[in-house]
């Protein structure tokens, strides 16, 4: 099968993600900016994101630029492209103020602990 398809539904898959990116975001701003928190599910959609731009379309891209010099240019600007668009998401979620640590509302709880006291 012809790479181009490869890339072409990793680049879909990709807006798909940015999407799903802009509703989780989207449904974080209808909290209060101070109730506002980081929410551990960006951490995996940025990660899924950055495996799926780096082997779905940066190095598939790279195989066909270094047996087709007219795609080097192509292919530098899509890296930069991914860049930006990471670059992008990091400066809303800080704009927003979504990089706070979660504030629990039970008192004597941390973030991650469920209750459990330790002697």
């Amino acid at each position: 099968m012809n790479p181009d398809v490869y890339i072409t539904a990793a680049i879909v898959f990709f807006g798909f993600l940015f999407a799903g990116f802009w509703w989780a975001l989207n449904r974080e701003l209808t909290f209060a900016p101070e109730l506002r928190h980081f929410k551990f599910g960006f951490i995996l959609l940025l990660f899924s994101m950055a495996i799926l731009a780096v082997f779905g379309i940066i190095v598939p891209l790279g195989h066909l630029a270094a047996q087709n010099d007219d795609l080097l240019g192509t292919y530098r600007a899509t890296v930069l492209a991914i860049i930006g668009v990471f670059g992008y998401m990091l400066t809303e979620l800080g704009h927003y103020n979504v990089f706070q640590r979660p504030r629990s509302t039970q008192p004597g709880k941390s973030t991650f602990s469920s209750g459990l006291r330790w002697p």
